[in-house]
């Protein structure tokens, strides 16, 4: 039996460009995802950055990297350090940047622009910026923040009820109960704004240029003064009994021991609360600026200011979210409550300039 094939004329005719063509289709249904795509521009890069050490450090690590990594594609290098390390770094690769992202303090914003060490922030790549309050872009739009405590006396409740005037602190049944931030530490120049408050009757606005005013009443101090700690544990050492109370401190680094069921707590006398802000800036020439900008964004995203809140309980620096009870009591947010407990930020350009001497002046006071 024989099988007689037949065939139909090709409707196109069969070519090198028709091939090719057919070729691409095929590989466009198989594409990866979209973003991929989308950030192709960013596949293969490597940032190097600097955070923050601690839980906010972790919680970077853990639960922004992997999934910024993985949607552009890229590598990030994470670096954890302090304020001031921070800067020396900048200042060392000044003329030929390794990194493109750095975290500081707000006083680190203030450092970093005057020496020409940062951009401005990329407006136009950070859509997130536009839910941010207002009051946490610092220097003109060259920092941002991204978490704020608040600064205030933490004590144990079982030897002392809360303040409500710092003016308390010189009284008599606190000798030698006092626990004072050492001079190792950004708090520290809280000390004198308060002694300057205090011994004047001026609001902090005023009394931070009236640090003169400030040493006689820190001598008048010395002798409630326990000691003068530079760790994070201060807090639970007072709660174990060293001591009735101490600070000034940050929000950030006692709620976690109360949380724990330590016999501790904050108070913000009268007189008003500091803030202590962790920001983002941009370094000047960066590498990969392009790809800083997408994760300085992505630090702004609410999810992440929500995560990042909870986990190191200091407030969002954007507007817009909520939080459970047990968290949002610790929190100075929304900004209504910033404005209730009377947050207030040095003017780090005139602080910075004169912090050296303070330091100085309180060694002095308290370590002779």
């Amino acid at each position: 039996m024989t099988i007689k094939l037949t065939t139909k004329p090709l409707s196109t005719p069969l070519s090198r460009r028709n091939l090719l063509k057919a070729g691409a289709a095929t590989a466009a249904g198989l594409a990866a995802p979209s973003f991929f795509v989308r950030n192709a521009w960013a596949a293969g890069k490597t940032m190097q950055i600097g955070i923050w050490g601690g839980v906010q450090g972790e919680f970077i690590r853990k639960q922004v990297l992997p999934s910024f990594e993985k949607e552009f594609d890229c590598k990030v290098d994470a670096q954890q350090g302090s304020t001031l390390g921070q800067i020396a770094l900048l200042r060392a690769g000044k003329d030929a940047p390794k990194f493109t992202v750095m975290f500081v303090d707000d006083l680190g914003v203030e450092i970093a622009k005057r020496e020409g060490l940062i951009d401005p922030l990329p407006r136009d790549k950070m859509p997130n910026l536009a839910k941010v309050y207002p009051r946490f872009i610092y220097n003109d739009g060259y920092g941002v923040a991204l978490a704020i405590s608040s600064a205030g006396l933490f004590y144990n409740p079982q030897a002392t009820k809360p303040l409500e005037s710092y003016a308390e602190l010189w009284d008599p049944r606190f000798a030698r109960k006092v626990s004072l931030v050492g001079t190792k530490t950004t708090p520290s120049v809280f000390t004198v704004i308060i002694a300057a408050a205090i011994a004047t009757g001026k609001p902090y606005k005023e009394a931070q240029y009236l640090a003169d005013q400030a040493w006689p009443k820190l001598k008048e101090l010395k002798p409630n003064v326990l000691n003068l700690y530079s760790t994070d544990d201060a807090p639970l050492l007072v709660a174990q009994g060293q001591g009735a109370i101490g600070g000034p401190e940050y929000s950030k680094y006692v709620y976690p021991y109360k949380l724990k069921g330590a016999s501790i707590d904050m108070c913000f006398p009268k007189e008003g609360a500091f803030t202590g802000v962790n920001c983002q800036i941009l370094v000047k020439n960066a590498p990969n600026a392009d790809l800083g900008a997408e994760f300085m964004n992505r630090m702004l995203d609410p999810a992440i200011q929500q995560g990042l809140a909870e986990t190191a309980l200091a407030a969002p620096a954007v507007s817009g979210l909520s939080f459970k009870p047990e968290i949002a009591g610790l929190l100075a947010y929304p900004e209504s409550k910033m404005d209730e407990l009377g947050l207030f930020s040095p003017d780090w350009a005139y602080v910075n300039s004169v912090r050296s001497s303070w330091i100085e002046n309180l060694n002095q006071i308290f370590t002779a």
